[in-house]
């Protein structure tokens, strides 16, 4: 029986998984969730000054908030981990012609399910709006403005759902690029609506319902082209023909259940501070607002680009670059959120002053935001973590475990909610969903040492060093801020200060510790030093410089994966042949490696064109390893 390399396709291994390529797909990634925020404050702003705070614009939330109470239960709670790993195991097992089989399944089983349950919503959109917001009963024309926005905009769960698809799709694949600017394009269609729309028709809040409709059928229109060209076709397929469709129907129950956990945690918080002081609510949305921004542009970024890295790993069977993927991606997650926490206790006040503080928002709720956002970043970290370490056991299609650590920590929280509340009002509620986090990490971290795929010992001293440094850097600032060293410096004098010296102290101080979560900074900032003195920014370096040129995560991964090479390759044939159990698949290992040949020979260049070319512009042989640093 023929054997067959245990590595991913071409196109995975040049753009994608390990390495360097991890940290740089995560750098797109966060880039594209920072301009999306920031377009996403411009929206606010256009729907503030069009729409004021009047009964159009809460019945414009209201309807709003159903598909995408959707869209994080179905979308990104439950299909993006359940389809990703599933996805890439196809891939590495069968290449993109067997992968895009699996693709036009889901989505045609998608499209069916969203449809019926878009007519449904529409069909009953009275009955749901009654029971998000029954207080609207009492005003029949706020009540059939929002029933007819709810119409409007539930369609959009069907957008965006098949969205979350290609874009699990691309993220395989090794691009970033596309799915990083598709949330741009929902707030560009709104600002659009509401801006150039509105004024022209009767009810001029059905402009920024119609802009965003057309913003999710926009991010929809922007990923299909980029599937095409990574080379898998589009179309429909029967997901009855299909086995891998059904298990990965069976991966998203659990994983919709862990996301609603964190769905009913929100709810139950915002009902506990209903029973509080007048603003309570409100404090604790704009300081959850503030916390998000960072966890977005860094934490969820790194998680997004490590899911398809470590998928691909699980795939393969290769256990020892998986742990190395982990280990160092969870070590720099906390190398980023640790400073962030620390500048967003340490800066609460001037910053909150500073986005906020104008109007009916005064002086006091800038004092009570603050407060809240204090107790919030204290769980950034391990928020950050938590995601983290729920996509490395959705790697290896285990949903159940992280909705379990989810659900257990939903309880934890609960408790502390309550027990707070009374001596610590809001800031009780931030304090326990902070330490709610904490246990859902701290759970998580425990299995996946049991399981062999985290040392918590290396991890945990890694993560204290990230501590004290942020520590220190809290110290050295404090006298800005609480101090009273500049009582009357202006606020954006003060936030800008903190935000240039803070990051600069901090850094300079990891470099001086050799901080382990330093290295893909490090690695950066040598590349591109290192072009700049070759006075070709573009060029690529030449191929040959070995494992010596390489230094964090690519050069741990890369010789962890040459000595694994006889255990991966054993193991990638036990995952083949299980898998051609589950799906029932007639292919041979021998099928296989045909396809996998020909399609390596349409990307691949020419033996003669191997010799001498610059880095990454080659194939390597069967059974050796793409080297991270040679990837594109």
């Amino acid at each position: 029986m023929s054997t067959v390399s245990a590595d991913p396709p071409p196109d995975a291994g040049r753009r994608g998984g390990g390495g360097r390529g991890l940290f740089r797909n995560a750098a797109v990634t966060g880039a594209g969730t920072l301009a999306s925020r920031l377009a996403g404050l411009v929206r606010d702003q256009v729907t503030a000054y069009c729409f004021g705070a009047g009964p159009a614009a809460d019945a414009f939330f209201v309807a709003f908030r159903i598909p995408n109470l959707l869209r994080r239960l179905l979308a990104e709670g439950a299909l993006t981990p359940a389809f990703v790993p599933v996805f890439t195991e196809r891939l590495a097992l069968g290449g993109k012609k067997a992968a895009g089989e699996l693709f036009r399944s889901v989505f045609t089983l998608m499209a069916l399910a969203l449809s019926a349950v878009t007519a449904l919503g529409i069909a009953f959109a009275p009955q749901i709006v009654s029971l998000i917001a029954p207080g609207f009963t009492r005003d029949p024309e706020q009540f059939a403005l929002t029933v007819l926005l709810a119409r409007i905009l539930f369609p959009y769960i069907l957008l965006i759902t098949l969205t979350a698809l290609a874009m699990g799709v691309l993220n395989s694949l090794g691009r970033f690029n596309i799915p990083a600017l598709g949330p741009v394009l929902l707030n560009v269609c709104m600002i659009l609506g509401a801006a150039a729309l509105s004024p022209r028709l009767e009810t001029p809040i059905l402009g920024l319902a119609l802009g965003a409709l057309a913003g999710g059928a926009a991010q929809l229109a922007l990923q299909l082209p980029g599937i095409v060209r990574a080379g898998v076709s589009l179309g429909f397929a029967s997901p009855i023909k299909d086995p891998a469709a059904a298990r990965i129907l069976k991966l998203m129950a659990p994983a919709a259940l862990g996301a609603a956990a964190y769905q009913i945690s929100v709810f139950v918080n915002t009902q506990l501070a209903s029973f509080l002081r007048e603003g309570s609510v409100s404090w604790l949305y704009y300081a959850d607002r503030l916390v998000q921004f960072p966890l977005g542009v860094f934490s969820i970024a790194l998680a997004t680009a490590a899911l398809p890295a470590m998928s691909r790993e699980a795939a393969s069977g290769d256990r020892e670059a998986f742990r190395a993927i982990l280990r160092r991606s969870l070590s720099f997650q906390f190398f980023i959120t640790f400073p962030a926490a620390a500048g967003l206790a340490v800066m609460a006040e001037p910053l909150v002053a500073l986005l906020f503080q104008r109007g009916s928002f005064g002086p006091e709720s800038t004092v009570m935001t603050a407060e809240a956002l204090r107790a919030y970043a204290l769980g950034l970290p391990f928020l950050s973590g938590a995601s983290l370490a729920a996509r490395a056991f959705y790697s290896f299609k285990d949903t159940g475990t992280p909705a379990k650590a989810a659900a257990a920590s939903l309880a934890v929280g609960l408790a502390l909610a309550i027990a707070l509340l009374r001596p610590l009002g809001h800031v009780g509620l931030a304090l326990a969903s902070s330490l709610a986090s904490a246990v859902n990490f701290v759970w998580l971290a425990i299995l996946l040492r049991r399981k062999g795929d985290l040392d918590i010992r290396a991890f945990a001293l890694d993560a204290a060093k990230s501590a004290l440094l942020a520590a220190a850097m809290a110290a050295a600032l404090w006298p800005l801020y609480g101090g009273g060293l500049f009582p009357e410096a202006p606020r954006a004098a003060l936030v800008a200060a903190g935000l240039l010296a803070g990051p600069a102290l901090y850094f300079l101080m990891a470099r001086l510790a050799r901080s382990e979560g330093f290295g893909p900074l490090g690695e950066a900032a040598g590349k591109i030093a290192e072009k700049f003195r070759r006075g070709a920014p573009g060029k690529s370096p030449q191929a040959g410089g070995g494992a010596e040129e390489q230094s964090g995560l690519a050069a741990a991964a890369l010789s962890e994966r040459e000595a694994a090479e006889p255990q991966r390759v054993r193991a990638a044939d036990k995952q083949r042949e299980r898998a051609a159990k589950e799906d029932h698949a007639p292919a041979t290992a021998k099928e296989s490696a045909e396809a996998r040949e020909a399609e390596n020979a349409e990307a691949s260049p020419s033996p003669g064109q191997r010799a001498g070319t610059p880095s990454g512009a080659g194939v390597p042989e069967a059974g050796k390893g793409t080297p991270p640093d040679k990837a594109q």
